[in-house]
């Protein structure tokens, strides 16, 4: 018996375009899929090449820098390191100041005028322990440097011994030690500031920053640098 079945010219060509029809459809489900992992690829790596490292510069708060700044080369005799309690930083003096008014808490701060800016300082010490912070009151420790060597033109030769003083009595004794009839004004003008920054507070912390306050913004011979 003959068991081989015919076929149709038509089946055999809907048979071939059927196959053809899934072949196309196979590629191009592949070519999708291919074409979707590139583009995924291509957009991870778009994203890794546009999106730049945090700017550390971008509004940049002030932090302390830990340990003394170092004694300025230029006149390192006339300059000494020290620390003050800062509680803020401004572009102008009457913002400076009015911040100072504002708060009860800041009646012996003093506007320290640096490197074309405004410090609101409270305190200066010769070590950072001497100089209390706290994130409550948002202070910090500034270490900066004190060149005095031009105040010795202004009468104040000794500004740097007495900021490097330890005892409040040692400030009054250099200040006893100007004589009483001291031809030059601006050396008894220094006694008289001694005198006068002594009897306003006993604490060397304020006396140290009332003494840079003046030497540095009045006399104009401090340099505050950091």
């Amino acid at each position: 018996m003959n068991f081989r079945k015919k076929y149709s010219k038509m089946t055999v060509l809907m048979a071939m375009l059927h196959g053809v029809i899934i072949g196309i459809a196979a590629v191009a489900v592949v070519g999708t899929v291919l074409v979707f992992s590139s583009g995924k690829e291509d957009e991870t790596a778009s994203m890794q090449k546009e999106i730049p490292k945090a700017d550390d510069s971008a509004g940049h708060v002030e932090t302390p820098t830990s340990g003394p700044p170092p004694v300025d080369s230029e006149n390192p005799a006339e300059s000494i390191r020290l620390f003050a309690k800062q509680h803020g930083v401004f572009s102008t003096a009457e913002s400076a100041s009015a911040f100072v008014a504002e708060d009860p808490t800041l009646s012996k701060a003093a506007v320290i005028q640096a490197e074309g800016q405004y410090f609101v300082w409270s305190a200066v010490g010769l070590t950072e322990d001497e100089i209390e912070v706290s994130e409550y009151e948002g202070t910090f420790r500034k270490p900066f440097v004190a060149d005095t060597s031009a105040c010795t033109a202004t009468g104040a030769g000794k500004l740097k011994a007495a900021l490097a003083e330890t005892d409040i009595s040692q400030i009054k004794n250099l200040a006893s030690s100007i004589g009483e009839g001291d031809e030059d004004k601006k050396i008894a003008a220094f006694k008289e500031h001694l005198l006068a920054v002594t009897a306003f507070s006993t604490d060397l912390r304020i006396v140290r920053l009332q003494l840079l306050s003046h030497y540095s913004h009045t006399d104009n011979c401090a340099k505050i640098k950091f």
